[in-house]
């Protein structure tokens, strides 16, 4: 009873390191604000990997206005995007208990998170090592960019 007890505990354990702190952070985003803000991005990485020729895999889950805009028009620019489920997301952790060699996954790794404080929005891009990030402000009840691109490697 007692090394089913540590085994419950390790896997709850192991269930904590699969979340990941990816997404959409704002409460009840914007559809409009979401969608102008999915159109810059995807014109920043059209400028900056050829369309036809990459494949962005999703990291987390996407269930929000932004991710679902980003997903269609990254499509629509001629990316593949895989996208992930929560399955997937926790399988490479047990996949590695048990298979000790994986065939590494073909694309790039693509998160992203979106906050906000006050009338400002962030946006920040995971693509494998290299960072982005731009900030929108709201005024009018409507979205602009508030600078440019910042890129990190």
């Amino acid at each position: 009873m007692r090394s089913n007890f540590l085994i419950i505990i390790l896997l709850l354990l192991l269930g904590g390191c699969a979340s990941q702190p990816y997404g959409n952070f704002i409460q009840n985003p914007s559809t409009t604000y979401s969608k102008v803000m999915a159109d810059d991005v995807t014109a920043q990485i059209v400028r900056l990997y050829p369309a036809a020729n990459t494949q962005f895999n999703l990291r987390h889950v996407v269930n929000d206005p932004f991710g679902n805009a980003l997903i269609e028009n990254l499509r629509l620019e001629g990316f593949a995007v895989q996208e992930a489920t929560q399955q997937s997301i926790q399988q490479p952790i047990f996949a590695a208990l048990h298979q000790p060699e994986t065939e590494p996954q073909k694309g790039l790794a693509l998160s992203y998170i979106i906050d906000q404080s006050g009338d400002l929005y962030h946006v920040k891009l995971l693509i494998d090592d290299m960072r982005l990030s731009r900030a929108f402000s709201v005024q009018a009840d409507s979205i602009h960019p508030a600078g440019f691109w910042v890129r990190k490697e």
